[in-house]
């Protein structure tokens, strides 16, 4: 019985150690943060049209550019960071550019060099940050 007695006493000690050691973590940072919080817009919407080019064939076209507009609250979005994202019919993502809004809230970026199949675009998200 003793030799089961003293393989149990050292788990209990080194469980409680570790336990111990977890109990006094610290965790140190200026940039860490959770939560949430009720955002403003800043204009009431954004609109995404894409325009293409004919492929070497000219059977088919590609995307190659879109542009973002925003619209309602004057230029509450002017000089924005933005992001547009091709979308496929199952939603994951084509491809995607990042550009900046000008003074009246509207931008516009080159997809040219995706190659991007007009005809596989079935959706677009646009995602203005600032």
């Amino acid at each position: 019985m003793k030799k089961f007695l003293l393989p149990l006493g050292a788990g209990v000690v080194v469980f409680g150690a570790a336990t111990a050691f977890a109990a006094t973590l610290t965790v140190n940072g200026t940039s860490l943060g959770a939560g949430n919080a009720t955002v403003t817009s800043c204009n009431t919407a954004a609109a995404v049209s894409y325009g293409t080019t004919p492929t070497a064939n000219t059977k088919t076209y590609d995307v190659s550019t879109a542009t973002v507009t925003t619209s309602g609250t004057g230029t509450g979005c002017a000089n924005m960071a933005f992001r547009v994202t091709l979308l496929a019919a199952d939603g994951t993502a084509l491809g995607e550019k990042t550009g900046t809004l000008d003074s009246s809230g509207a931008g516009a970026v080159d997809f040219t060099s995706s190659t991007i199949a007009a005809s596989d675009v079935s959706g677009v998200a646009v995602v203005v940050t600032g």
